[in-house]
């Protein structure tokens, strides 16, 4: 581990002096600059107190110049700390090299900083980031690039954070299938006439392990010009088709399916319904005529369902 003058060499002129103003005010030295390569020497041998201590190197260097130094495993930038010529033995320090002031827009590379180059807890303040317009939000775009948009649909936000669900927006089908539910169901006029044969369904089958409760119903008589007529022929809400059990009490029909006026009627959960699990799970719910076709008429019946979707444990 020594020192070879043959590989140190003086890169700017001799005799530089004066001082240099940095970015960052303060003044030094104007130093000079050396460059030194050793194919023997560590980085860390290099940075060693008095490495540089051979009178043709002590005498060339003062405090505050830069060696670049390359060396037997890395590279690094020295800077001299202490010249002592008085000494005996005469001795010299250096240091790393840390640049000082700072450097402007100009000097950075457009691009050049990356995530990586973000401290993690660099906390960097929202008012940094690009205007938005009050109340809008940021998505992913389908470039997978955030990007500013309006929040629209089944709901709007303001400034303050409230956000606001549109009128009539919450539907049964955005509820969770355990809680209450509605769905509107049209019975044609040719549906009604062949109910006796070819039940309507009203609810569709859950799914595996599941059954629909039937909660109630009303049924509404759009009337349209022409009454059907009936013989004591009564309505049923049931589970799958008309061999299945009923979930609701008889829905009489006289004075209703044969109006001639727009009436409305309903159908109250039967009590007490005892269903073996092979008529229930996975069954769909089905309005029956539990005695012959109507005759004649034309006009549909909405039937407006309330239930729940449980699941069945059976």
């Amino acid at each position: 581990m020594a020192f070879d003058f043959d590989r140190f060499t003086r890169t700017t002129l001799a005799f530089n002096s004066g001082a240099s103003t940095l970015t960052d005010a303060s003044i030094v030295n104007g130093p000079a600059a050396f460059t030194y390569a050793t194919a023997d020497d560590t980085a860390a041998d290099v940075a060693a107190a008095n490495y540089f201590n051979p009178e043709s190197a002590i005498y060339d260097l003062n405090v505050d110049d830069i060696i670049s130094c390359i060396c037997s495993d890395s590279n690094q930038f020295l800077q001299v700390a202490t010249v002592d010529t008085t000494a005996s033995p005469k001795t010299i320090t250096t240091v790393a090299f840390t640049a000082a002031g700072s450097v402007d827009t100009a000097n950075l590379v457009d691009g050049a900083v990356t995530n990586v180059k973000v401290d993690a807890a660099a906390a960097i303040e929202f008012s940094k980031l690009e205007v938005m317009t009050s109340g809008n939000v940021l998505v992913g775009s389908a470039g997978n690039v955030a990007a500013e948009v309006t929040m629209s649909g089944d709901a709007t936000i303001i400034a303050s954070g409230a956000l606001t669900i549109a009128a009539d927006a919450v539907t049964s089908a955005k509820l969770a299938e355990d809680t209450i539910q509605t769905v509107t169901v049209t019975i044609s006029t040719a549906e009604l006439l062949a109910l006796a044969t070819t039940p309507k369904e009203l609810v569709a089958a859950p799914g595996a392990d599941k059954v629909v409760q039937f909660l109630g119903a009303e049924l509404v008589l759009n009337y349209a010009g022409v009454a059907y007529t009936e013989s004591g022929d009564n309505m049923a809400v049931k589970f799958e088709n008309a061999a299945g059990v009923a979930v609701s009490d008889t829905i009489e029909c006289t004075g209703f399916i044969d109006a001639t006026a727009d009436t409305l009627t309903n159908a109250v959960a039967v009590k007490d319904a005892i269903v073996a699990a092979s008529g229930c799970v996975n069954k769909a719910l089905v309005m029956d005529n539990v005695g012959n076709n109507f005759a004649a008429g034309t006009s549909p019946v909405d039937v407006i369902v309330a239930y729940k979707v449980v699941t069945a444990g059976l």
